[in-house]
């Protein structure tokens, strides 16, 4: 990684690892007390705790860096006029709870509210609750804390914490890596984690010769409008629905990772698909896509991502759900085919982190989804590297 890129991802994992011991050391009811003078009208202490160290650690390390959470709305004057995404200043990219829904319920059936969030987290019987309740592996469907960079338009590492294994994820230049976080607050970094702190993370090819294993997928279908987004992307025929969908209500970060190797062998995932979701839900997964390692072959990567849209596209809240390339924000870089995430475009809206796509990430020789991507237009999304 250049030098300014390795300050920019060590600033973050401090951010992010401090936020979640913030959290860890305080009390369940502390955790789920509502925070009325912060964010909505459900913010509660969970959410905020989190998200207001990620800023306060951010801010102090890049006063001049621009931070998008669904809390924090930047002024749409700070960004670049000049037209050269390339240009612009550094934005990190957070959600600083997600699964928040969950993780609240989680924290709500334990009686005792006196305990520290993190003797639930560290009881070995907690891994077995949850996964009970939403899904398994824990490692994939916890509840998370998030944060990625945007650098000159580039996707330049993103950064998982998962509360309930208490692990951080990392993509970079420097590679994909999983690290188990100790129970007290230590100094981590990329050198500690690239030099044996960290375990490789790897994503696997996908049965070929299986039709049923690379159309087996996952995507949010929880709430009205998402299922329509999902039908008309034309994807799986809504007669296969149930059989291929493998799990409906997904966190978004971890999502990436159901094509990894925390997925379990016997029951691989074809794809995933951000189906008209917001922006923090699935800018974490970019990076993943430019490092991810195949488990047979290091030096191959193992993801690709394609962009789906519509004639006709559905909205939530007023926004695009399936973004036609000319409402995009992805863009070609200049004189090149490969994409940059055009940063202007934020300023389009109140809070960037309204953005929505629907995007599919498959591995890179699952020729099913290769064909059916191909067969509709959607455009493959590579992006530049620097």
């Amino acid at each position: 990684m250049y030098g300014v890129e390795k300050a920019h991802c060590n600033a973050a994992i401090k951010a992010i690892i401090t936020a979640f011991y913030a959290l860890s050391n305080s009390t369940i009811e502390e955790a789920l007390r509502p925070i009325f003078a912060y964010g909505k009208s459900d913010t509660l202490g969970m959410d905020a705790m989190p998200e207001i160290t990620i800023i306060e650690q951010l801010k102090r390390y890049d006063a001049m860096s621009i931070i998008v959470t669904e809390e924090t709305s930047p002024k749409a004057s700070i960004f670049n006029e000049s037209g050269d995404s390339r240009r612009y200043r550094t934005v990190f990219i957070s959600d600083p709870t997600d699964r928040s829904v969950c993780f609240n319920s989680f924290l709500q059936s334990i009686k005792n509210k006196k305990l520290k969030v993190a003797d639930i987290l560290m009881d070995p019987e907690t891994r077995m609750k949850w996964e009970s309740l939403y899904g398994k592996p824990a490692e994939i469907t916890g509840s998370a804390s998030a944060i990625s960079c945007v650098r000159r338009g580039i996707p330049i590492f993103s950064l998982i914490v998962n509360y309930i294994t208490c692990q951080l994820f990392v993509a970079c230049a420097a590679g994909n890596y999983a690290i188990a976080l100790p129970k007290q607050l230590t100094k981590i970094d990329l050198d500690y984690i690239t030099k044996g702190g960290g375990e490789k993370l790897i994503f696997r090819d996908i049965d070929y010769q299986s039709p049923t294993a690379m159309k087996k997928f996952v995507t949010f279908m929880g709430k009205s409008g998402y299922r329509e987004n999902f039908l008309d992307s034309r994807l799986i025929d809504e007669k296969d629905l149930s059989d291929l969908l493998h799990y409906h209500l997904p966190g978004g970060p971890l999502r990436i990772l159901y094509l990894s190797t925390f997925q379990p062998d016997d029951d691989p995932i074809g794809f995933i698909l951000a189906n008209g979701e917001k922006i923090t839900e699935w800018i974490h997964w970019l990076p993943f896509v430019r490092f991810a390692q195949k488990e047979n072959d290091q030096s191959e990567l193992a993801l690709k991502l394609y962009e789906v849209y519509q004639d006709r596209p559905w909205t939530k809240d007023g926004v695009l759900m399936s973004t036609p390339p000319a409402y995009s924000i992805f863009r070609k870089a200049s004189n090149d085919s490969r994409m940059v995430i055009d940063v202007n475009r934020f300023a389009d809206f109140s809070n960037p982190s309204k953005i929505r796509s629907t995007l599919l990430i498959a591995p890179r020789n699952n020729h099913w989804a290769t064909r059916v991507v191909n067969q509709f237009g959607y455009r493959p999304i590579e992006i530049l590297t620097e």
